[in-house]
C-alpha cells in the first residue's frame, strides 16, 4: 500500500531551518519554492526558529506522524477517499484564519495536503484537523472540476460540509468557532445581503478571499459561517449524512 504521510519528520532532521529545500519534494513546491513557501505561511507553515525546534520535538513525542497515518487509512476507507500524499510540519503559531494563537492549521489541493501543528492537550483536536482538510480532498475528487471553475458558492459549501463532518466525526465540542459566529437571524441577513449576490464569483477575483475570511468591511469568516449556515439548513430538512453528501454538487444547498 502506498505510504501517502511523507516521511517529513526524517526531512526535518537536517532541514528544519531550510524550508524551501523541504517544499523541494512536494508536488506544488517543485518549481517555485519561495511564492508556495509564502502561500504556505499564510496558511500557518512555521518560520525558521528555535520555537519551530520545540514544536517538531513535541511532535515526535507525541507520535504525530503514526496518528496522521491512522487517520488517513480510517477516513481512506469510510470515504473511498484518494492517495495524496500528507505533509505534517511544525505551525507558526503567531497567526492563521482558525484561532488566535494557532495551534493547528492546514492547506489541501487535490493532489496533496499540509497540515501544521503543536502540542495538544486533546489529541482529538488533530482529528478534527484531519478530518476537515481530507474532506475537501474527497470532495475534490468527486466533484473533478478546473481550479478556474470553483465559485464563491463552491468554497463556502466545502467549508461548511467539512465542518458538518468534523462535527459528525468527532463532536460538537471540535467544531471550528467560526461555526458559531453569528445568530441564524443576522446570518440570515449578512447571506441576503452579501453572500447571495455574489456566488458566481470565481475564486480568482479579490472578492472571493474578501468575502469567504471576511476581510476588508466584511465580517470576520463571513463565507465560512455562511456555509455552516446552509449545510445546516439543508440537514435540518434532509437528515443526511456527511458520507451521503460528499460528492452532492453546491447548488442543493440553496434550495
Amino acid at each position: 500500500m502506498k505510504v501517502t504521510v511523507a516521511p517529513t519528520d526524517e526531512w526535518l532532521v537536517d532541514s528544519i531551518h531550510k524550508p524551501l529545500e523541504l517544499l523541494k519534494k512536494t508536488i506544488n513546491g517543485k518549481e517555485d519554492q519561495k511564492s508556495f513557501y509564502q502561500y504556505l505561511m499564510k496558511h500557518g507553515m512555521y518560520k525558521s526558529s528555535h520555537h519551530a525546534e520545540d514544536i517538531y520535538a513535541k511532535m515526535k513525542e507525541r507520535k504525530i506522524w503514526e496518528r496522521f497515518s491512522l487517520y488517513e487509512k480510517k477516513y481512506k476507507r469510510k470515504w473511498n477517499g484518494p492517495n495524496v500524499p500528507i505533509y505534517l510540519f511544525p505551525v507558526q503559531e503567531k497567526r492563521g484564519m482558525f484561532q488566535a494563537s494557532m495551534k493547528k492549521s492546514g492547506v489541501c489541493f487535490k493532489d496533496e495536503i499540509f497540515f501544521f501543528v503543536a502540542d495538544q492537550e486533546d489529541a482529538k483536536e488533530y482529528e478534527a484537523l484531519f478530518v476537515h482538510e481530507y474532506h475537501h480532498c474527497v470532495r475534490m475528487k468527486l466533484l473533478n472540476k478546473k481550479d478556474s471553475q470553483y465559485t464563491l458558492l463552491d468554497s463556502i459549501i466545502f467549508e461548511g460540509l467539512a465542518e458538518f463532518a468534523v462535527r459528525e466525526y468527532c463532536g460538537e465540542k471540535y467544531v471550528a468557532s467560526w461555526t458559531k459566529a453569528y445568530e441564524e437571524k443576522q446570518m440570515s441577513l449578512y447571506f441576503e445581503k452579501w453572500i447571495k449576490p455574489n456566488l458566481d464569483v470565481k475564486r480568482s477575483s479579490p472578492l472571493h478571499d474578501y468575502l469567504l475570511l471576511g476581510q476588508k468591511s466584511y465580517p470576520n469568516m463571513l463565507g465560512y459561517a455562511a456555509g455552516y449556515y446552509l449545510v445546516q439548513n439543508y440537514v435540518k430538512q434532509k437528515d443526511r449524512s456527511t458520507t451521503a453528501l460528499l460528492g452532492k454538487p453546491s447548488s442543493i444547498f440553496l434550495s
